[in-house]
């Protein structure tokens, strides 16, 4: 055997360890994404993808053999079904008033703690505190204070005279019943969403105080500019992108509520707190009928993607006008 063909067959597999060295750090970015785009693809594309197919049929949880392919029959019955509309109208008055009073409050709050006052770290550390809680803990210790005999809630109001003025009047004929009345189960869950949610906005916009420029505020002040002209020709110019992003991820986390009424109300009492979720989870879990849940839950996703693509438009519309 030849010198030469010897060399060739003793550098051969080196010349290969090193072409796999370099193929390695030219896409070691990708390799080290791959596990995660896996698991990625695993939890949420595979579900989506057997959610659209279980939405064209009729799918027994208990009984998978007898599914049956039925086209478009559970989106049809999307126009026809009272208690569908009924849940998607609590879900939409519930996010639209909740995101309106927490960014209200949420930048109210943060246009007064942006000033540089002696104190205020801890009353900021304060106000973040609710948005800490786990939504679970924040239903079952609000279920547990909004309790209609033992409620502290009600025994606060006793103690300040405020049942007794109501009861006189005829407005209450006992203990308020916050989560068992149409009229104020609501109204209680909306305000314990606020409680928690506020301060969530409040960081975001104080965030968003903190890193507008100086310049222009001085020379606005030079040129006789009020406060309130600041704000709405400076401040709420810098901070829209900031907005935007905001109530777009309020407004997507409110309509898919489910731990607060699911175990608070359970959509109860007479369908007046049932939100689109607790209704997805009934049907689902407690009739079985997988294929209109999904049908309910891509509906869900249409309505939350056409209402993001049209806020984006018009807040962009807007500052191109500005």
């Amino acid at each position: 055997m030849s010198e030469s063909v010897i060399k060739q067959k003793a550098t051969t597999p080196r010349m290969r360890g090193n072409r796999i060295e370099r193929w390695i750090e030219q896409n070691l970015q990708y390799l080290l994404l791959t596990p995660a785009t896996l698991i990625l693809l695993f939890l949420t594309i595979y579900p989506t993808i057997r959610l659209f197919t279980l939405a064209f049929y009729k799918y027994d949880f208990l009984n998978p053999a007898d599914s049956e392919f039925v086209g478009f029959t559970n989106f049809a019955r999307l126009f026809t079904d009272s208690r569908f509309h009924q849940s998607l109208e609590n879900t939409i008055k519930f996010t639209v008033i909740v995101v309106i009073i927490e960014f209200t409050l949420g930048l109210g709050l943060a246009l007064l703690f942006s000033r540089a006052l002696r104190g205020l770290s801890v009353v900021r550390t304060i106000l973040l505190l609710p948005m800490m809680v786990a939504p679970l803990c924040v239903a079952i210790t609000w279920h547990a204070m909004f309790n209609g005999q033992f409620g502290v809630i009600n025994d606060v109001l006793y103690k300040i005279g405020v049942e007794d003025w109501l009861y006189d009047r005829g407005i209450i004929d006992g203990p308020i019943l916050w989560l068992f009345r149409t009229e104020t189960a609501m109204p209680t869950l909306m305000f314990i969403d606020i409680w928690q949610w506020t301060p969530f906005v409040f960081l975001m916009m104080l965030a968003a105080l903190a890193s507008l420029p100086r310049e222009p505020y001085e020379a606005a002040a030079i040129d006789g500019a009020n406060g309130w002209q600041q704000f709405r020709d400076l401040t709420w110019r810098f901070i829209t992108p900031v907005v935007t992003i905001v109530v777009l991820l309020r407004t997507m986390d409110a309509f898919r509520v489910f731990e607060t009424m699911y175990i608070m109300t359970f959509g109860g009492p007479s369908g007046a707190t049932e939100s689109i979720t607790t209704f997805t989870y009934k049907i689902a879990f407690r009739e079985y009928d997988m294929g209109f849940a999904a049908a309910v839950s891509i509906a869900m996703l249409v309505i939350t993607i056409t209402f993001s693509i049209w806020f984006i438009r018009q807040m962009v519309r807007e500052r191109e006008m500005e």
